[in-house]
């Protein structure tokens, strides 16, 4: 992937610390800026961080009056700009404070994995080499819709029972405040061309059983991307509002 349409920001001081532990491991899927407190974040600036941008994700610490007039600035371009904004809070205090981005997350030691996971994998189901990707309309359909996103991330062996993963995937999730509304849900996967021909089956299989758990029609889309590794093994990250 050449060109880097996802960027992750960190506005202040403790969420610059934070995005500098974790930056090796988004680095091959996004760019990067941190942004202090002093700076003058003018419209100027703004339109220069969200250019070429499609996805941007925030950290900030919301108990924070300056990093939130900050975090406010940038998202409101953002709407502008139809960049999607996505929130995470690394304060764990509830924040009641709206700072206009289309989905906040609070991030935090249990969920810090499955996020930095979160963010590669879209970043890299949105890549048309992707077999099978997905569009950016249906992102931005699941973060700026009504209610709560949750997403969950698993890594399974191929030999896993269908139902038992998504059995997983429904029960081990994390998610943004307010109410699940159950129409929409992205399912982006990750396997080994070693895994052979049977992932795509493999797959429905799992989509069939979320919607029987859910008792819904929700509406499940998914990409598919194979890597050259030689293990049989298939990581799948599952975000539904």
């Amino acid at each position: 992937m050449e060109e880097k349409y996802t960027k992750v920001i960190a506005v202040g001081e403790e969420a610059i610390n934070y995005l500098e532990d974790i930056k090796q491991d988004l680095e091959k899927n996004a760019s990067f800026e941190n942004i202090k407190v002093t700076k003058d974040v003018d419209k100027e600036f703004v339109r220069g961080l969200l250019d070429g941008i499609e996805v941007l994700y925030m950290l900030y610490d919301s108990s924070d009056k300056d990093i939130c007039n900050i975090t406010k600035a940038i998202s409101f371009m953002a709407k502008e700009r139809k960049v999607l904004c996505v929130g995470l809070d690394i304060c764990l205090k509830e924040n009641k404070e709206d700072l206009g981005v289309d989905k906040e997350f609070k991030l935090n030691k249990y969920n810090l994995n499955a996020t930095i996971d979160m963010i590669n994998i879209i970043s890299e189901a949105m890549d048309e080499d992707t077999l099978i990707y997905v569009d950016l309309s249906d992102l931005k359909e699941l973060f700026q819709g009504e209610g709560a996103v949750a997403y969950s991330v698993e890594e399974i062996e191929l030999d896993q029972n269908p139902a038992e993963l998504a059995k997983m995937l429904e029960e081990d999730f994390y998610k943004s405040e307010g109410e699940l509304t159950l129409k929409k849900g992205l399912l982006l996967a990750e396997c080994s061309q070693a895994a052979g021909d049977n992932t795509l089956i493999y797959l429905h299989q799992v989509i069939n059983t979320l919607q029987d758990l859910n008792e819904s029609n929700i509406d499940v889309v998914f990409s598919y991307n194979e890597k050259q590794q030689d293990k049989k093994t298939m990581k799948i990250a599952y975000l539904r509002n």
